[in-house]
């Protein structure tokens, strides 16, 4: 016999709550490994410096495997916390399906109409509100479409592909938990608004010419290295870097507006980069699901995708602050080929 949603519910939540014990004991016993091998590098750290009792490259043995520790207990912590938001899931589940639910989630203030129509009459937001049952939404995106849904009169024919979409996503259990579990600050960090503002920004780097002359002084640069290296002949190389260093320098104000709108974009986008996956590897058949993920990629390039060359857009920016490369960005014109990378993006 098919289980009840609140049987079904009561044993995902047992289930949960074991897994999340279980990788409390594995963070214990991680913990202490990570310890120990600490204790052992600064005992043969002293060993072999003080007593010369081995050589020195022997600690790349317990380093190595320090490393390996800590990125074992990251994964175990990352384990625990999804456990535990499944466990929420779950519990939050039950106390809708007990209506144990009210003052428990988000009840819409924000979008509270004083004279509309009906909002107050039929107690649409605020605690114990038709919002706050309804709404398991987990960006502010989602709330605002759920809000304009209830504010508003839909077409039958809309209303019918959602009731479609609701069927299919039904007993999809296991997928309904991934996309409440994965990117867990998704709702506080990403802001609509402001993605729109910076996605529909106009180019600050408008010298499109300086695009493609941007890595062709590049390569003269290090080209006059290499003259420099093998005749001792410096005035290309000085030359060549002044030209660079100028033309940089005239674009610091566009380059900084660039770097800081983009590690900020970034930042919003990547809580969604888990979500967007998860919902790629979801194969639909209701036609509001599927046009749904459609839109969801861009150019026929998976959003996730997208994302991830953003964020390795990102790291190149991050990485102007390393010593080294502050040393050869004007000889590279490394940030504003990064620069226009981030905006062609």
């Amino acid at each position: 016999m098919t289980a009840s949603p609140s049987e079904e519910y009561a044993r995902r939540l047992s289930d949960r709550q074991a897994r999340v014990a279980a990788f409390e004991k594995l963070h214990v016993r991680a913990g202490n490994a990570r310890l120990l091998l600490a204790i052992a590098i600064a005992v043969m750290g002293w060993a072999s410096i003080a007593r010369h009792a081995f050589p020195l490259w022997w600690l790349l043995v317990p380093a190595a495997g320090f490393v390996a520790a800590g990125l074992y207990h990251s994964r175990v912590l990352r384990g625990r916390a999804q456990a535990e938001r499944a466990v929420a899931v779950y519990r939050q589940g039950l106390a809708r399906i007990e209506d144990r639910w009210q003052g428990t989630r988000q009840g819409g203030d924000r979008f509270d109409v004083p004279h509309h129509v009906y909002a107050a009459d039929l107690d649409m937001f605020g605690k114990g509100s038709l919002f706050e049952l309804l709404s398991t939404a987990r960006t502010r995106m989602g709330e605002d479409i759920l809000a304009h849904w209830l504010l508003a009169p839909s077409l039958v024919e809309e209303i019918r592909e959602r009731h479609a979409a609701v069927s299919e996503l039904r007993d999809r259990l296991d997928f309904r938990e991934d996309i409440a579990v994965l990117g867990e600050d998704a709702k506080v960090g990403v802001h609509p608004e402001a993605l729109r503002k910076w996605a529909g920004a106009p180019r600050q780097l408008d010298q499109r010419w300086m695009r493609w002359l941007a890595p062709v002084l590049a390569v003269l640069a290090v080209g006059s290295a290499v003259v420099w290296a093998v005749w001792g002949f410096a005035t290309p190389f000085i030359g060549m870097v002044v030209i660079e260093v100028l033309i940089t320098r005239s674009l610091k104000k566009q380059l900084r507006e660039i770097f800081q709108s983009t590690e900020h974009a970034l930042a919003n986008l990547d809580l969604l980069s888990a979500l967007l996956a998860r919902l790629e590897r979801e194969e639909f058949v209701a036609p509001r699901l599927l046009v749904l993920k459609r839109r969801l990629a861009s150019h026929d390039l998976a959003g996730s995708h997208a994302i991830a060359r953003l964020r390795t857009i990102v790291q190149f920016v991050e990485s102007r602050r390393n010593p080294f490369l502050r040393l050869i960005d004007a000889p590279l014109m490394y940030s504003v080929q990064i620069a226009f990378a981030a905006e062609a993006w």
